[in-house]
């Protein structure tokens, strides 16, 4: 079951769309193509969206950089805490 989400939401290109399902974990300024009513702080988490409304992944937002969204998860389930990070760390470990 998906948890409720609280992050702010963009909307990509149907070829950020298909370069996330391949597994890129970047979202690129120029594939922006909605952006939230109140824009969040730099380095906020942000979700993902297609133009159809599906959720593609959750990532770190950076404003001043051609490299605009860095996804950490594509799984609409994960929860940004302690035992995420601690499992992102032992599994790169």
């Amino acid at each position: 079951m998906k948890h409720s989400r609280n992050y702010p939401v963009y909307t990509v290109t149907k070829k950020a769309e298909h370069s996330i399902a391949l597994g890129h974990p970047w979202v690129y300024a120029e594939e922006i193509t909605r952006l939230p009513d109140t824009p969040p702080e730099n380095g906020a988490l942000v979700d993902v969206y297609s133009g159809r409304g599906s959720y593609l992944g959750t990532g770190f937002l950076s404003l001043s950089s051609k490299i605009r969204i860095r996804l950490l998860s594509r799984n609409a389930n994960d929860r940004f805490d302690e035992a995420f990070w601690r499992r992102r760390v032992e599994y790169a470990w």
